[in-house]
């Protein structure tokens, strides 16, 4: 058993530094296929400003990367080509920017790997090779992240970081609200956006408590306690568009209708919770959030003037 965990955990080890990429969402960004996985005889499944992506790189990719099975990879095939292409245009970014992390980094982590592995009694070597990997492979793999959270690094100052620090605040410091909803899910959008509005002026008029009008007419399964969601932070709990919503509203504010994947809602908070943490503290959340942003914004940049070819 402890050799299955090993393998895993090496597995694991690789997917997390991938992360650093951008991990909100949803893998948008797979690491670097290297040149091992893929064959000249493998067949094209699209180009990426004249660079192949194979059949080859996605077999190895989706089965040696994320382990997923034959089913699992037909099922994902479309998402996996996407993510391969988002890969290819982040390398190319990377190359035109002449962003690299030092190799030193690189041998860091694999050091550090070896010593944890041989600590625990563990051949790197073998559990290296059951997990589809050579020691060229598992570096190629690392590169990509590594040189994805350089550019990062250069990026964001020390006078960003307080630049957003000042405008952004409560997304970090560990500031929370409680919030109520009124949430329609009716067939027609606009007929629920137009009776929200109507609840909104009666609500704002004083004639109608928000908790009451959540009782009587919301179709979520807070209803029963006038919509009571609880409280929440900017991040985590609740998804978006609550927390972008509610952290602009003051303590008994209503907001205007807004269309969500949840329905039609209305929204107000009832209570504001300040968050205690520094700068210091939230640094490190700061910089994932600026590098998940930075890569969205690169990545629309890219693909807008890619040139993206399947045959």
């Amino acid at each position: 058993m402890a050799k299955k965990i090993s393998a895993v955990a090496l597995v694991i080890l690789l997917a997390v530094v991938a992360c650093q990429l951008g991990a909100d969402q949803p893998k948008s960004v797979a690491p670097k296929t290297t040149k091992t996985a893929a064959k000249s005889d493998s067949p094209v499944l699209v180009r990426v400003n004249g660079q192949p992506i194979t059949e080859a790189d996605l077999d190895f990719f989706a089965k040696k990367i994320l382990k997923l099975t034959a089913a699992e990879v037909a099922q994902k095939r479309e998402q996996l080509i996407e993510q391969l292409i988002e890969r290819q245009l982040l390398r190319a970014f990377l190359a035109q920017k002449k962003v690299a992390a030092e190799p030193a980094r690189l041998d860091l982590h694999f050091t550090q790997v070896k010593t944890r592995l041989k600590d625990r009694g563990e051949d790197f070597d073998k559990l290296l090779a059951k997990s589809g990997f050579t020691e060229e492979s598992w570096r190629s793999e690392l590169k990509l992240p590594l040189d994805w959270d350089e550019y990062v690094r250069r990026q964001t100052t020390d006078d960003k970081l307080r630049d957003v620090w000042k405008t952004r605040k409560h997304e970090f410091d560990g500031s929370e609200v409680r919030a109520a909803q009124i949430a329609l899910k009716g067939d027609d959008p606009a007929a629920d956006e137009k009776r929200l509005a109507e609840l909104r002026q009666q609500i704002v008029a004083g004639k109608l408590t928000f908790a009451d009008a959540a009782k009587m007419h919301s179709q979520a399964p807070a209803a029963a306690k006038g919509g009571d969601l609880g409280r929440f932070g900017f991040r985590g709990k609740q998804p978006p568009p609550y927390p972008q919503i509610t952290f602009g509203l003051k303590v008994g504010e209503v907001s205007e209708p807004v269309r969500s994947p949840f329905g039609v809602l209305l929204l107000t908070v009832t209570e504001r919770i300040d968050g205690q943490l520094s700068l210091e503290d939230a640094r490190p959340e700061i910089l994932q959030q600026l590098s998940i942003e930075m890569q969205r914004d690169v990545l629309k940049q890219e693909r807008a003037k890619a040139k993206i070819e399947r045959p």
